[in-house]
């Protein structure tokens, strides 16, 4: 993995540098830090719960009666999922998530994080075989896109178009110098013994511009919707 500066990096490509916890000898231990750590930084830097809130809740709260079903995927240790719970569970909702990610050495710590959460079923599998696991109310993921190719964005889109049936939310990283700074400051301060500051600042160097998306998802069969949040993020839905 080559070395990077602390700040100085040119951001204005997508950098394709692989990251290392998509390495198949990446630190088991460290592995396992970084899935526990997402949920202390995604609860920070993420905006997945307040999109949630503001494009997903208002039309689950249409029928409060129907269990509605969700498909994550890149869901890590689903610490997105159990969120999502929480919330569901004190407006009195029903939900049944699959909590699905590519890496199988994720999958008894993502069952051991959810044990407390009937509502959600960790599986290991691809996004890319989403058809092969049946029709969604809806389809979500966080921080997932910047792990694929733009053809495989699209390809990921075209899925969830087909296979969700109220829609999906596809919440990811825009690629900032401010967000890298930011970042590398607060990572580099508190959070220890894992990948997340090496794998966290790669990814935002991983990210997207709205431009980028917004050429790429041309032409779609369905117009693709694209959004940016606070801090840093964009997201498609």
């Amino acid at each position: 993995m080559p070395h990077h500066p602390l700040f100085l990096v040119n951001l204005k490509h997508r950098s394709y540098e692989e990251e290392l916890m998509d390495r198949l000898d990446a630190d088991r231990a460290k592995l396992k830090k970084t899935i526990e750590q997402f949920d202390l930084l995604n609860r920070l830097f993420s905006s997945a719960l307040p999109l949630f809130k503001k494009h997903v809740l208002p039309t689950l709260l249409t029928d409060p009666t129907k269990e509605w079903t969700f498909l994550d995927f890149g869901s890590g240790g689903g610490d997105i999922d159990r969120a999502i719970v929480r919330l569901c569970r004190r407006r009195g909702l029903r939900v049944k998530i699959t909590a699905l990610d590519l890496d199988p050495r994720i999958l008894p710590w993502a069952q051991e994080l959810c044990a407390g959460y009937p509502e959600i079923t960790p599986v290991t599998g691809s996004v890319f075989d989403l058809e092969s696991l049946g029709v969604f109310d809806f389809v979500l993921s966080n921080h997932t896109l910047h792990h694929f190719t733009y053809p495989q964005v699209r390809r990921a889109v075209e899925l969830c178009q087909r296979q969700a049936r109220h829609g999906y939310l596809l919440n990811d990283l825009r690629r900032s110098f401010w967000a890298y700074v930011g970042y590398t400051i607060f990572t580099g301060l508190f959070v220890w013994g894992s990948l997340a500051f090496s794998d966290g600042r790669l990814s935002i160097r991983r990210g997207f511009t709205q431009a980028e998306l917004e050429t790429e998802l041309a032409g779609l069969p369905r117009p693709v919707r694209i959004g940016r949040a606070s801090p840093a993020r964009i997201y498609l839905y």
